[in-house]
């Protein structure tokens, strides 16, 4: 489930997660832990809508993407049991670098319980910034056309 918001605009893809009872505290309330693990989750989502095999691009190249920067604003509390929607968009890529954002919603109340950003790098093997344009185009190429971002 995506929707192209414009031709220059970033693509936003929503990510479906059920709270499990082993995802919460003592009250009931989701282990603010949890937040990282869902961007992760609705990242791998996103990836696949945008036709980017991640694991492929890791096993047949060596690129990876990791985590440089990730913070998570937590508004109101989610709850066991509650469905969570966690639009993913991203805000920046450009081959070598990629930005996200996250809005957490529960399904069927319009309020956002929490909003998070990650920012990623490409490297590979050796730990240094390549860019998937060059060592990985099928890649660059697929997320260029669903986020409109690139060439």
């Amino acid at each position: 489930m995506h929707r192209r918001l414009s031709l220059c605009m970033p693509i936003s893809n929503n990510y479906y997660h059920t709270v499990q009872y082993h995802e919460t505290d003592s009250m009931k309330i989701v282990h603010h832990a949890n937040y990282v693990k869902w961007m992760e989750e609705a990242r791998n989502c996103y990836f696949r809508a945008a036709g980017l095999n991640w694991k492929q691009m890791e096993d047949s190249t060596g690129i990876m993407i990791p985590v440089l920067f990730q913070s998570v604003d937590y508004k109101r509390a989610i709850r066991f049991g509650d469905e969570v929607e966690i639009c993913c968009t991203c805000e920046k890529f450009n081959g070598v670098k990629m930005n996200f954002s996250y809005i957490f919603k529960v399904v069927g109340d319009d309020a956002v319980r929490a909003k998070g950003i990650t920012k990623h790098g490409f490297i590979d093997a050796d730990f240094t910034p390549v860019s998937i344009k060059e060592m990985y185009k099928a890649g660059y190429d697929s997320i260029c056309r669903f986020t409109g971002f690139g060439e």
